[in-house]
């Protein structure tokens, strides 16, 4: 197994386990980024859980902060 793979199997059985899990970032979305380390996530999950966001760390941060509290 490569190790992006064993990202991408990582996250999905985290996600599988635990509904309130979710993966966001720049270019994970229905492409599965560019490693694709989320492949399939998107389609399994939905976009409610696999957020794409734009190139904006500061709005990245934000959400995560905000997800957080």
């Amino acid at each position: 197994m490569k190790f992006v793979e064993a990202i991408n199997r990582a996250l999905h059985d985290a996600m599988q386990r635990d509904p309130s899990l979710v993966v966001l970032g720049e270019d994970v979305g229905i492409d599965g980024g560019v490693f694709r380390a989320t492949d399939q996530l998107f389609e399994t999950f939905g976009g409610q859980r696999v957020i794409d966001m734009p190139l904006a760390e500061a709005a990245i941060a934000g959400v995560s902060v905000g997800l957080a509290s």
